[in-house]
């Protein structure tokens, strides 16, 4: 049997400290939220014969679930965290040097296991002698000091702060006004030129399952993260100039793209508004959380 820290605490009663302290929750695991989420996307382009004016507003509503809270949020640990866990690391390995049993006595703690087995009585009596020995009366007269010593095996990782909010449900709906001017100047002497307008407007329901968001809530900081998942896209009717009525897919976004992480926003859900800035023009986000 190997000396090991739990042996060691074990031996002189001790509670072993483990991992990350959970404390009472921010709200209980399993609470649903609801996030109201608006995002308008409007950029123009324009080159020698071509030009657009895209405006697209997706208008979503999920259902969001709490997980456990916990100290370390998604980013993981912070500097200071990092510290506090390397110096338990370092109070556990000085701890097992100073208050280890010797490999002798852990061999006797094995022999008294395949002698006595689950007879208690027998259990009894062999501690009762193995507690006169020198080592064993040894370790009891440290015991004060071992239990001082053992609270810094436990990282100090701060208040219980940050929750992740999974996706249980999403539904929405897209507003298109997007124009489209293709201007073909023809050839020599303008033969085949030519300008088609192409429009694309009205309001459609999205994928459900387009549509995703997760939220990382932090009571400490005040704050709420989003991560969305929205490649969404609808089908409406055009009309060009030239070709007349027809359908066409637009997708929500743009060239400008979304970060991985939006925020963290100020508030713990409640109403939050940012913006993403693009080349072309950009995207207007606000949160409604409840």
């Amino acid at each position: 049997m190997r000396n090991s820290l739990a042996t060691t605490l074990a031996v002189l009663s001790l509670p072993l400290g483990a991992g990350i302290a959970i404390a009472k929750e921010p709200v209980p695991q399993g609470t649903t939220a609801t996030v109201n989420i608006s995002m308008t996307v409007k950029e123009k382009t324009k080159s020698d014969w071509a030009s657009s004016a895209i405006e697209r507003v997706l208008n979503a509503q999920c259902i969001v679930v709490a997980g456990p809270a916990t100290t370390i949020g998604r980013a993981g640990p912070t500097p200071e965290q990092e510290a506090a866990m390397a110096q338990a690391q370092s109070n556990a390995e000085a701890f097992q040097q100073n208050y280890a049993p010797s490999d002798n006595m852990m061999a006797n703690m094995q022999a008294m296991m395949d002698k006595c087995g689950e007879d208690e009585a027998c259990i009894q009596a062999e501690v009762m002698k193995m507690s006169q020995t020198a080592e064993v009366q040894g370790m009891v007269a440290k015991k004060d000091q071992a239990k001082a010593d053992a609270a810094g095996l436990t990282p100090d990782l701060g208040p219980v702060r940050y929750q992740m909010w999974s996706p249980q449900s999403c539904s929405g709906e897209m507003t298109v006004n997007d124009t489209y001017v293709t201007s073909d100047p023809g050839g020599e002497g303008g033969y085949g030129a030519y300008t088609d307008t192409t429009t694309v407007q009205g309001t459609a329901p999205v994928d459900p399952q387009a549509l995703a968001v997760i939220v990382e809530t932090d009571t400490v900081g005040n704050t709420t993260t989003y991560q969305i998942g929205a490649p969404v896209h609808v089908t409406l009717p055009s009309t060009s100039s030239m070709k007349g009525a027809g359908q066409t897919k637009v997708e929500l976004l743009g060239s400008t793209k979304l970060p991985p992480l939006v925020g963290p926003l100020k508030g713990v859900f409640g109403k939050q508004s940012t913006k993403v800035a693009g080349q072309d023009g950009g995207i207007s986000l606000t949160f409604q959380g409840n």
